[in-house]
């Protein structure tokens, strides 16, 4: 009789102990698996959206490489390269769930421009970030760099602001991140314009041509051998025209209303290419086109207005006439849609390198 009392007690500790391990290991399971989901989400949000203090650390290369005389000359076509920076924080840039653009982000492509030989005329707004940048571009002579600090209220695109707010405000208008949900991204896409207007203007280094770059075009050049390199006009660019890059073929006979909500776009304003004269006639009519469309009650970002201008609907018959460049995938170094946006770009540096040896 005790035997069996004994065996049952036994019996019955053991279901126990195995129910309590099996809890355990649930517990545990559970736990690894919150802990590593964590662990990776917080990785993604640091490193992949780069949401990170402060501002990369930048490569003083002039301790060790010299810049050439022939870079720094002049050429006959030399261009003025035009660019911005205006702190818009953290953004979200595209649907992916990952999709965001952090300033820590911009710090990082901003990189690159210290291995531009170019005359560049950079417009900022923060003292911080105008330092930043002149840091990047110590290595290359002094007269190279004009750095022009203004402030975004002062600019005529964001006089638009309140009137692009109350477009993307309505529950209707169709919401893409960040063309049509943020007013402050959309004002700073025009205001491209207006400090690209300012820098021809001005013409402080007195060349032919006139180009602008976005901050992160060169983005994938961001690295410690990336040689010296600079930009100058495809071969045989035609002086009356202004040159940027295809993303998809032109459709003139779609409704600018429909571009414009739908974020239909036709080429990158990544970079954008042309003479004084044809640059300051370009400029004048995008203006003219964001201020009839808002009008409308259409907003949108640059890429989409530019398509707007060249629709039948909106195109006008003296309207400076547009060369595209269209890159296939794995030309130039350029894969997936750095091969559409930034095509004109590497083009302009792939003439300089054909020029030397």
């Amino acid at each position: 009789m005790n035997s069996m009392v004994l065996n049952i007690r036994r019996q019955f500790v053991l279901i126990r102990y195995k129910r309590w391990t099996r809890k355990r290991l649930a517990v545990a399971v559970f736990v690894f698996s919150t802990a590593l989901f964590v662990s990776i989400s917080l990785y993604h949000t640091l490193f992949t959206m780069e949401l990170l203090p402060g501002r990369p650390y930048v490569d003083k290369w002039c301790e060790r490489e010299d810049v050439p005389d022939y870079m720094v000359q002049p050429a006959p076509d030399e261009m003025t390269v035009i660019t911005m920076f205006l702190n818009l924080g953290v953004f979200k840039k595209g649907e992916g769930v990952y999709y965001y653009h952090s300033p820590y982000k911009y710090y990082r492509w901003m990189r690159t421009w210290g291995r531009m030989v170019n005359r560049v005329v950079a417009y900022m707004e923060d003292d911080d970030d105008i330092e930043y940048f002149r840091k990047v571009r110590a290595c290359l002579p002094e007269s190279l760099t004009k750095i022009i600090k203004v402030r975004r209220d002062q600019l005529p695109a964001f006089k638009h602001l309140q009137a692009i707010t109350k477009v993307y405000n309505k529950p209707s208008y169709p919401k893409l991140y960040p063309d049509t949900v943020y007013p402050e991204y959309s004002c700073t896409m025009h205001a491209k314009f207006d400090v690209l207007h300012s820098a021809c203007k001005a013409d402080f280094y007195q060349t032919p041509y006139f180009a602008w770059v976005d901050i992160g075009l060169f983005r994938q050049l961001d690295q410690n051998s990336q040689p010296l390199f600079k930009l100058v006009p495809p071969d045989k660019f035609n002086p009356e025209r202004v040159g940027v890059s295809q993303i998809t073929p032109l459709d003139p006979n779609v409704p600018p209303e429909v571009i414009m909500r739908d974020t239909l776009k036709w080429v990158s304003g990544a970079m954008v290419l042309a003479t004084k004269e044809y640059m300051m006639k370009f400029i004048s009519v995008y203006k003219e086109t964001v201020n009839d469309l808002l009008k409308e009650g259409l907003s949108n970002s640059d890429q989409s207005v530019i398509y707007a201008m060249y629709t039948t609907k909106r195109r006008k018959v003296d309207q400076v006439k547009i060369k595209t460049y269209l890159c296939h995938n794995g030309q130039l170094g350029l894969f997936d849609s750095d091969s559409r946006y930034f095509c004109l770009g590497y083009v302009c540096k792939n003439a300089w390198e054909k020029r030397v040896p």
